[in-house]
């Protein structure tokens, strides 16, 4: 079985290090020292988790995650905060404006962290599963209309179900891409 990718964005190579030692049993861990650094990785990879530290030099997590949420690998993968500043309402509601999933404040439980990553990948590949499953409902209707306009077929029942069929396809796909 593959295992889920985590992506772990801190400019703290210890941090870094200690999140990775708690989560490699269970995921194929990434590792990025910057925001941008992230956003690179993150336009040819993707992940089930985002762990992203709030508090780095030049692109703060919050940027950060404005940006992933702005890329198409990104757009609804989980991102878990982690600081160990700034444990105000005002800098939660930031965190959740600019695109976070959920905060870890620290010290960092490591069972905690391990739970946490477990059940948003959990959501991560159920998503992903919705996404591809509406990919082959697209394709087989695709296919369908394709033996129709072969055959020269006229069979309304069929061109009915075709459409209900694409309409449940367009139902699904807009539940699987909002986040």
């Amino acid at each position: 079985m593959v295992k889920p990718r985590v992506l772990i964005v801190d400019d703290h190579p210890a941090n870094r290090y200690a999140f990775e030692m708690v989560l490699e049993k269970d995921f194929e861990v990434s590792l990025a020292s910057s925001g941008k650094e992230a956003l690179e990785v993150c336009r040819t990879k993707e992940f089930a988790v985002i762990v992203l530290d709030v508090r780095m030099p030049e692109m703060d997590g919050f940027d950060t995650a404005e940006a992933l949420r702005q890329q198409e690998l990104t757009r609804v993968t989980p991102i878990v905060f982690t600081s160990a500043y700034d444990q105000t309402l005002a800098q939660m509601t930031r965190g959740y404006v600019s695109g976070a999933t959920d905060f870890l404040f620290s010290p960092v439980d490591p069972e905690l962290l391990r739970l946490k990553v477990s059940t948003y990948a959990q959501i991560h590949v159920r998503h992903e599963t919705l996404r591809r499953s509406v990919k082959q409902l697209n394709e087989e209707i695709r296919s369908l209309h394709a033996e129709l306009a072969r055959r020269g077929v006229a069979v309304t029942r069929v061109e009915a179900r075709l459409n209900h069929l694409e309409d449940a396809a367009r139902q699904l796909a807009e539940r699987a891409s909002t986040p």
